[in-house]
């Protein structure tokens, strides 16, 4: 009957649009009983034990039988933690089918109320509100601590970045972080200004996460593979560069609409341009928030 359950949740519009016949959950374990998942989506974490399992992050709604069944391979129960590092469905589409069997939705204040809201997404379409069963029913403002299974599971919300409702998952003991979109791998970082995302804010958050860590720590992205505290830097440094470039053509007297043609991200774009994010946007984006930052020019 659980399994009838999470096919009547099926939206039948997002299965005429994605294939998730093929994908298959891949679990990779960080220690004893921490794993990342990953499938389509957001990467996931995972902590087992004898309390029960804790995911964080439970990608489309369509994949929620594949992950409960790649979840009881490791370890035999039902998830009874979700935590959500942001609104984003391909982090949050499970919610529902995960609520109804038993688990308990856990995310920042900000998550709730956009949750609750109509938002628009980033091709200017109105969406409306989240199905109420998909609404974290535990939420907090700045710092909420878990202690299952004997880890310690620390919860930051570190300001305006990805969104305004970014939760970084720290797994004390194990030394691993879950950082959401927050921190992500070869591709530009979306910064989601709909839902309150802040370039600037973005950067201060990759400082945030590089002072949680150590040169030890296992860093699960929000996209793309296991990561460590100098790819955290790496690319807090490559963006402030953008940034410091995007500064400079400013203060010059560069129109903010002739950024795009300039060389600004160019040697990114190898590494980063095969996102939905290009480079020549990404400069705009940029430019849009900091051009109050450049300089007044001068006149002679």
């Amino acid at each position: 009957m659980r399994i009838l359950l999470f096919v009547l949740l099926l939206p039948l519009s997002l299965q005429a649009q994605q294939n998730f016949d093929t994908v298959k959950i891949r679990p990779f374990p960080l220690t004893d009983n921490v794993y990342m998942l990953t499938g389509s989506g957001g990467n996931i974490g995972l902590l087992v034990g004898p309390e029960g399992n804790l995911i964080v992050d439970d990608q489309y709604a369509p994949l929620s039988v594949k992950i409960r069944q790649a979840v009881y391979a490791i370890n035999p129960g039902e998830v009874r933690y979700v935590i959500n590092t942001h609104l984003h469905g391909d982090h949050t589409g499970g919610n529902e089918n995960f609520r109804k069997l038993g688990a308990t939705l856990v995310a920042h204040d900000n998550v709730r109320a956009r949750m609750m809201k109509e938002t628009v997404n980033r091709e200017g379409k109105t969406v409306p509100p989240r199905n109420p069963e998909s609404w974290p029913v535990v939420t907090f403002e700045r710092r909420l601590n878990v202690h299952l299974n004997g880890e310690d599971l620390e919860l930051h919300y570190l300001d305006r970045g990805h969104t305004d409702g970014d939760v970084i998952v720290k797994f004390k003991k194990a030394n691993v972080i879950h950082t959401g979109d927050a921190f992500v791998r070869e591709r530009y970082p979306f910064i989601d200004l709909t839902s309150g995302g802040s370039f600037l804010g973005y950067i201060h958050t990759l400082q945030q996460i590089y002072d949680l860590a150590d040169d030890q720590t296992k860093i699960i992205p929000g996209h793309g593979a296991l990561a460590t505290r100098s790819d955290v830097k790496a690319l807090h440094d490559k963006l402030a560069d953008i940034r410091d470039q995007v500064i400079a053509a400013l203060s010059k007297g560069t129109k903010p609409e002739e950024l795009a043609s300039l060389p600004i991200a160019t040697k990114y774009d190898p590494e980063f341009g095969k996102g939905f994010v290009k480079g020549k946007d990404f400069v705009l984006l940029v430019a849009d928030e900091v051009k109050v930052m450049a300089p007044v020019r001068k006149k002679k």
